[in-house]
């Protein structure tokens, strides 16, 4: 019953994500690769599947098709790649957890023996009790979804509500990100890693620029009449 819940409710998730874009970076990291080329991804979205219940359906679209491709061989390559991008997922969580625990110690011996916890240890033991989640990625069919003019392939899968909710995160980390993992993610974020304070220093860098040659300009001028 759990992973019925849990599957509705990610299958919820999902749903809202539709028509919303994936970033550049996204699309690339899930490019599948075969001996014919490259299939970038275009869209990956929810679809409508009778025998679902405890998993979630997606649908992975593809574009750079070459007309020879082996279907077989995508369906294999997605699954992989899938497969590769979680485990690259996970990895980055227990760095994370691991990191928030190493602060916590070291802020503990500066505080000395008489400061308490503040739950960091509580919070690694129980991710360490946690299961590793299952992906039971199924590939149900790979279809022709393109036109004369472009040729795009679609991919429906079927996988676990986990799977699928950490796919949700690299895909479209705004909707299914909750609010603590969002400030966690922020608070680790170095400046070069946020667009804003990129486009904030970088502007404020071409403004000190823009002055020190206006006042390399008007310096002499000032000089000259006094």
């Amino acid at each position: 019953m759990e992973s019925g819940v849990a599957a509705e409710s990610c299958r919820l998730q999902w749903a809202k994500a539709r028509g919303h874009p994936l970033l550049d970076a996204t699309r690339h990291s899930l490019a599948v690769s075969l001996s014919a080329g490259v299939l970038e991804l275009v869209d990956v979205a929810l679809w409508e599947a009778s025998d679902s219940s405890d998993s979630v359906p997606l649908e992975f679209l593809f574009t750079g098709v070459p007309s020879d491709v082996d279907e077989g061989k995508l369906a294999l390559a997605l699954t992989e790649k899938l497969q590769e991008r979680l485990q690259e997922e996970r990895r980055a969580e227990f760095r994370s957890q691991l990191k928030k625990r190493q602060e916590s110690s070291l802020r503990r011996r500066k505080a000395g023996p008489e400061e308490g916890g503040d739950g960091a240890e509580e919070q690694w033991r129980s991710y360490l009790r946690k299961p590793a989640p299952e992906v039971k990625l199924k590939v149900q069919s790979v279809f022709d979804a393109g036109t004369r003019v472009r040729k795009v392939l679609g991919c429906r899968v079927l996988v676990s509500p986990e799977a699928a909710n950490d796919l949700g995160k690299i895909c479209f980390r705004h909707i299914f990100e909750s609010e603590e993992e969002e400030k966690e993610r922020l608070r680790q974020l170095r400046w070069y890693e946020d667009p804003f304070l990129v486009c904030f220093y970088s502007c404020s860098c071409v403004l000190l620029v823009v002055m020190l040659l206006w006042l390399a300009m008007l310096l002499p001028a000032i000089l000259r009449q006094s």
